[in-house]
């Protein structure tokens, strides 16, 4: 089964199994980790949510997710990523090159990830937005046009977060809509997944030592 990576998988068409509020459709459900989406008038492409609930602290999120060289570790299909530049302790420019079956040509983006408390409504919120210009581009690669992903991030009692994700982007190129649509609700699904794994593992370590 030929497999497409979560940076492309979350934001292109599926089939909906049922209707949600504000236009979402639930695509899959597993485990907890519910994906759906929605058709944007303006947008050639559907935005994705993923909503579903992790055992960890928001410092033990944060953490991950500022790894970056580590991201390969648990988001479907990232290749590698590296750190261009740092912005304060918030907000870091980093490099990412997502692996794509053959004959598909890689993609690479530039993001830039940024990360705001809330206090008043007790919320973490962050941001992954694509920018241009940073680096050029590599012959052999496709570059991601745009992108923009959030996480609404709320914390549950006994050390619990509710995630709220939501991703939309051009992948770029012309990827065949049915080879993404094939597989589309595996990249999250499998991404959460591993985030959860591998707090799980943070946690068992703690524990131990």
């Amino acid at each position: 089964m030929i497999k497409i990576p979560l940076f492309l998988l979350l934001f292109l068409s599926i089939p909906a199994i049922s209707f949600a509020q504000s236009g979402w459709q639930l695509a899959r459900t597993d485990d907890g980790i519910m994906i759906y989406t929605r058709r944007i008038p303006s947008a050639k492409f559907k935005e994705v949510k993923v909503d579903f609930e992790i055992d960890a602290t928001e410092d033990q999120l944060i953490t991950i997710l500022q790894d970056i060289p580590r991201h390969n570790t648990w988001s479907y299909g990232t290749k590698r990523t590296y750190v261009i530049s740092k912005k304060g302790k918030d907000t870091i420019i980093y490099y990412s090159e997502i692996a794509l079956p053959w004959p598909l040509s890689n993609r690479d983006a530039v993001i830039q990830i940024s990360f705001a408390k809330d206090s008043v409504n007790n919320l973490l919120h962050i941001r992954a937005k694509s920018v241009a210009g940073v680096i050029p581009q590599y012959p052999d690669l496709v570059r991601i046009p745009s992108s923009l992903a959030t996480w609404d991030v709320t914390e549950l009692p006994n050390k619990k977060l509710k995630i709220e994700y939501i991703l939309s982007a051009d992948p770029g190129g012309d990827l065949p809509g049915w080879l993404v649509n094939m597989g589309a609700t595996v990249g999250p699904n499998n991404s959460f997944r591993k985030l959860r794994e591998l707090i799980a593992k943070m946690n068992h370590r703690k524990k131990i030592n």
